[in-house]
Formats: C-alpha cells, structure tokens, sequence
C-alpha cells in the first residue's frame, strides 16, 4: 500500500466484536482473524466510529468539531493521523488510497 495519507478513504474492518464500555468511556475491539483485544481510548473510539469510508481531510474535520476550544489545529492533525496509523497498523481499520492522478 501507498505511503500513509489524510487524502486517504477510511472503514471499519469487517469482522471485528464491539464492546462499549461507556464506565470507563472507552470501546474495546476483539479481532477473531488474529485472535486480539483492544483498548480504544474516547480520542480513538470517535475516529474509529468516523471511518465509514470518509477521507482522512473529512474525519479531521469532523474531529476538529468535537475537541475543546484552544486545540490547536496541529494538535488536532497530529492526534488524528496517529490514531488511525494506529488504528490500521492494529487492523482495526482498512485503508483505500487516494488516487492523487486524478487530483488535478
């Protein structure tokens, strides 16, 4: 796969057993292909929750919305590109990328 980028299409892997745990505000994530159990905090929960196949630029934004005012916006870039580096390195994620050929 290409190089890791916001321009990006993000969606939930298929497969994967939710449990919300809203007592500690967080969702763990049980992957059956590769037996494992993961922890996502409310920060990565929500981006997880976003990736319904919008671009990293559309989930950005959509973070942006929901964090306290004062976060800069390269607060916000950072902790959204490493959450779903994360998040896909986990294989919690797919990934599809842009086709910047036709991004004129």
């Amino acid at each position: 796969m290409s190089s890791f980028s916001l321009l990006d299409f993000f969606r939930k892997a298929p497969d994967l057993r939710l449990r919300e745990v809203p007592e500690w505000g967080s969702l763990l994530v049980y992957t059956p292909a590769h037996p494992d159990i993961h922890y996502l905090d409310a920060r990565s929960w929500l981006l997880f929750e976003l990736c319904d196949g919008r671009s990293g630029t559309e989930l950005l934004a959509e973070f942006r919305e929901s964090v306290p005012d004062g976060t800069s916006p390269e607060q916000s870039e950072t902790a959204v590109v490493e959450a779903l580096k994360t998040l896909d390195e986990k294989g919690l994620i797919t990934r599809t990328a842009a086709d910047v050929t036709s991004v004129v």
